[in-house]
């Protein structure tokens, strides 16, 4: 098989933002030669080298708290910067494939140097543009629309530029299927758990051993952003509940975001800030399985604004194959993967649906055990080694057509 040289655009942190950390090191496993352009801490090298790929960081970060326009700029900056690099790094060693992640879509307009010379384009949708806006706008109006509009426009040349889409599931798959993009330009590719990240021998073994908890608080976890849409007040709330009749409840919450400042705030303004334990810092990929293994249950309350119904969360895929029963939100992603018997659903609109399930699951580890057993089933299909196998696929069927007219932009 053919070395490629690729290259993977990140408006994230790397190694920190899982996704691309994972199909780097597919493409490394490979045998392929593999660049990043990220964003840079203030601590972090400018460059920095780790088996099989090296690190450019430019000189930008973000903020999860910043305004839509505050974003924007971000965004057209990084942009700039990414597609000055990329000029430099394409003259000194060229690239065969540009793999670029959202949000946002446009930033696949850095890669035009590459592309002219022949480099294939991936644009991998994380999120979906429209929805996510719209999500982000929460009042209705005129302003609404417009970014709406622009978000769909925007989404629209992106993906017309890139050669290749990559999605994180069938949900958003289907929504671009229905804007009009050709079924041969989407390949799903779902955000399962690394099992070098996630090792097996970590896991809780089967059938499920629940007799550590009762020297312990029984704990609830959460590990993600921490924006409104996700639903963390929900979670708290629910705890408040469930703990007068549970007294022996936690809730574990590891992640940063906006919305981090409320929640603290709501823990204790409902009298249960001892109950809610916070970590609000940023953890290497690698240490998520620290977190993981040490909670009962994993709960993930996203909310139902027309974009979270459509979201499966990694963390979701990282419960099941570390063996931890969860209790989720009942949206339309969540159902494509698990079957009802596998996973706790609750009403995204109502605590005490979360509450009930909480406390039912502390009473009823023999319901744990069966959740967790049906999930290991239900995730077979989504194993990160098919889907790594999937990626380095498609490589290798886009360096195929290396030999085809260069194409005009």
């Amino acid at each position: 098989m053919t070395s490629l040289h690729v290259c993977t655009i990140t408006f994230e942190w790397y190694p920190f933002e899982v996704r691309s950390l994972r199909q780097v090191e597919a493409a490394v496993f490979a045998g392929h030669k593999v660049d990043v352009i990220c964003l840079r801490n203030l601590h972090e090298k400018k460059y920095d080298e780790y088996p099989g790929v090296r690190v450019y960081r430019l000189p930008i970060s973000r903020s999860y708290d910043s305004s839509m326009s505050k974003t924007i700029f971000q965004w057209c900056w990084f942009l700039l910067l990414v597609a000055i690099e990329l000029i430099n790094l394409q003259i000194k060693n060229p690239y065969q494939v540009v793999h670029v992640h959202n949000m946002p879509d446009f930033l696949v307009f850095a890669a035009w140097f590459p592309k002219l010379f022949g480099a294939k384009i991936i644009l991998d949708v994380q999120d979906v543009s429209p929805e996510l806006m719209a999500a982000k706008v929460h009042r209705k109006g005129l302003l609404r629309r417009i970014v709406i509009r622009l978000a769909l426009w925007q989404e629209r040349l992106s993906i017309a530029f890139a050669h290749h889409v990559v999605t994180t599931g069938d949900p958003f798959m289907q929504i671009l299927l229905k804007r009009g993009v050709p079924s041969e330009k989407i390949t799903s590719m779902h955000n399962s758990a690394d099992p070098k990240l996630f090792p097996a021998e970590r896991r809780c073994p089967l059938p499920y051993d629940s007799s550590s908890i009762e020297s312990r608080p029984f704990i609830f976890m959460y590990h993600g952003t921490l924006a409104k849409r996700n639903g963390l007040d929900k979670a708290i709330r629910a705890l408040a509940i469930a703990l007068q009749s549970v007294p022996r409840l936690r809730l574990d919450i590891l992640g940063t975001g906006d919305h981090l400042p409320y929640l603290k705030e709501l823990a204790d303004a409902l009298g249960i800030s001892d109950s809610v334990i916070f970590t609000d810092i940023q953890v290497a990929a690698d240490k998520l399985v620290d977190f993981v293994v040490h909670g009962d249950v994993g709960i993930i309350p996203y909310g139902y604004d027309g974009f979270e119904e459509y979201v499966l969360p990694t963390k979701a895929y990282e419960y099941a194959w570390m063996h931890r029963p969860i209790i989720a939100s009942d949206t339309y992603a969540i159902r494509t993967m698990f079957r009802p018997e596998s996973i706790y659903l609750c009403d995204p609109t109502k605590p005490e649906s979360f509450a009930e399930a909480m406390i039912d699951l502390y009473h009823h580890p023999e319901k744990r055990a069966r959740m967790v057993a049906n999930a290991v089933e239900d995730y077979k299909p989504y194993q990160w080694e098919i889907m790594a196998k999937r990626y380095q696929q498609l490589l290798t069927s886009l360096s195929r057509t290396q030999g085809q007219k260069k194409e005009k932009f």
